[in-house]
């Protein structure tokens, strides 16, 4: 493993990128259509979910769970925008952009969900990430169960459960 091998490596992704050869798409996303912005949020949520459901069984390894699960909220919140207002996922090039927009639309009543995720999300995740402080299995699974309730509260909210590809009737829980 030297310089020619990262080189090489870089260059045969750069190739499939350049040659538009970056499928076939995983199962989990295949049921979606090029272009329907929002199912490919949520179909990218569903996914994220999946894996968390998944390492939680397998692995001890914490800070994907949290990172997965961060993500699979903001992906839950961005389908809930493009599918039901005029926004595109184009319109959040900032993480922000996503929770300040669905704590505007007041999707969780008074309770102030997106306000405080996002301002837990801005102070801790990047803790998270740089290794500042270690999440543990009771927080990495607390993390985890949060980022599904939102993701089905959001999917409900939105009567789109025939288009959810997440098994919710699947334990979490290590088996």
């Amino acid at each position: 493993m030297g310089l020619t091998d990262v080189v090489a490596a870089l260059e045969r992704v750069e190739q499939l990128l350049e040659n538009d050869e970056t499928g076939p798409v995983q199962d989990s996303l295949s049921w979606q259509r090029p272009g329907d912005d929002a199912d490919i949020q949520l179909g990218k949520a569903c996914a994220m979910l999946g894996t968390c459901r998944q390492l939680r069984r397998g692995t001890n390894n914490y800070v994907s769970i949290v990172e997965l699960s961060f993500n699979a909220i903001e992906r839950s919140f961005q389908f809930y925008l493009v599918e039901m207002t005029a926004a595109e996922s184009s319109d959040y090039r900032k993480h922000e952009e996503v929770f300040d927009d669905i704590a505007a639309r007041n999707l969780f009543s008074d309770e102030g969900v997106a306000g405080r995720v996002d301002a837990f999300r801005a102070e801790h995740r990047s803790r998270f990430y740089y290794d500042l402080d270690r999440p543990g299995r009771e927080f990495a699974e607390a993390m985890h169960d949060l980022a599904e309730e939102i993701h089905r509260y959001v999917v409900a909210f939105a009567d789109a459960h025939s288009r959810c590809n997440c098994d919710t009737g699947e334990s979490a829980e290590p088996e």
